[in-house]
C-alpha cells in the first residue's frame, strides 16, 4: 500500500522498480546458465530438472540480499 501511494503521489519513479526487476532476471538466468553448462551433462535428466529450481531460489536469494542490505535506496537514489 506504502508503495501505490508513493508513486501516486509521485515520489516513485517507474525506474526504480523497472531496474532491480530487470537485474532479478539477470540474475536468475545467469545463476541457471551456470548451473547448466556445468552440470547438464552429469545428472541424470530428472535430477537436473528438479534441481533448476532451486537454482532459481538460489538467484532469487543472491538478488534479494543485497536488495535488503540498500541497493533499492541505491536505484531510488539514481532517479
Amino acid at each position: 500500500m506504502e508503495l501505490l501511494k508513493a508513486f501516486a503521489f509521485g515520489v516513485l519513479n517507474v525506474l526504480s522498480i523497472i531496474l532491480p526487476i530487470i537485474m532479478l532476471m539477470v540474475v536468475i538466468i545467469g545463476c541457471i546458465v551456470v548451473f547448466a553448462s556445468i552440470f547438464e551433462k552429469l545428472l541424470p535428466k530428472l535430477i537436473y530438472k528438479s534441481l533448476l529450481v532451486c537454482v532459481a531460489l538460489v538467484g532469487f536469494y543472491i538478488w534479494a540480499e543485497p536488495m535488503n542490505m540498500g541497493f533499492y535506496e541505491f536505484f531510488r537514489a539514481m532517479f
